[in-house]
């Protein structure tokens, strides 16, 4: 499966940077430090090369609150679960953490 993320309508993608990542082993959309510019409708588009079939997610609003006041403390979410790899390939970990 290949996942990629669109802003508000077809074929808006969101283009991936420092800021913007998608996992291709869950489809999640990450965005660290939201920006004003980061409002809107957003859909997760899913496609499967193999069987050629594609799918949309409903769009999901994302408003991003001014409120400075909020401050989270720092988190990090651990949800590991077993992975395993041939000797000699390679192999990716995910680690996210959050906070100001």
């Amino acid at each position: 499966l290949s996942y990629r993320w669109l802003l508000n309508e077809f074929p808006v993608f969101i283009a991936l940077d420092k800021r913007r990542f998608v996992s291709q082993t869950n489809g999640n959309l990450y965005i660290a430090n939201v920006e004003a510019s980061d409002k809107g409708n957003y859909s997760c588009f899913v496609s499967s090369p193999s069987i050629t079939k594609s799918v949309f997610s409903k769009f999901i609003p994302l408003i991003p609150q001014s409120d400075r006041a909020k401050v989270y403390p720092a988190d990090i979410k651990v949800k590991f679960k077993d992975t395993n790899a041939l000797l000699g390939q390679n192999v990716t970990l995910e680690c996210f953490a959050l906070g100001k």
